[in-house]
């Protein structure tokens, strides 16, 4: 492959490469909003859905996953128990030892 050759594919590979930088990011700026309540609901709800996803790309508002009340509700559970153990081990941490 001769130099010229070599250089024509080079820039076809840039004007291509750059083309598709410039489209990407004119979708990204077009659907900002769109991006911004995707991290929204993942900060929310830790994960989302095709039912989620479709509402986002729709413009609509999210509803909770499925299984998410349950979840919500286990996790919940978990922080209590997790909480009184706490307690507990605090309230014996401070308790003073007997000199014998």
């Amino acid at each position: 492959m001769s130099d010229e050759t070599a250089h024509v594919i080079d820039e076809e590979v840039r004007a291509i490469i750059t083309r598709n930088y410039e489209r990407a990011r004119q979708i990204l700026i077009e659907n900002m909003d769109i991006l911004h309540a995707m991290k929204d609901a993942l900060v929310k709800y830790e994960t989302i859905e095709e039912v989620q996803i479709k509402q986002l790309m729709n413009r609509e508002p999210v509803t909770p996953p499925s299984g998410w009340e349950e979840t919500k509700i286990s996790q919940a559970a978990y922080s209590n128990v997790a909480t009184e153990n706490e307690s507990e081990s605090a309230v014996e941490i401070e308790k003073p030892q007997d000199s014998e």
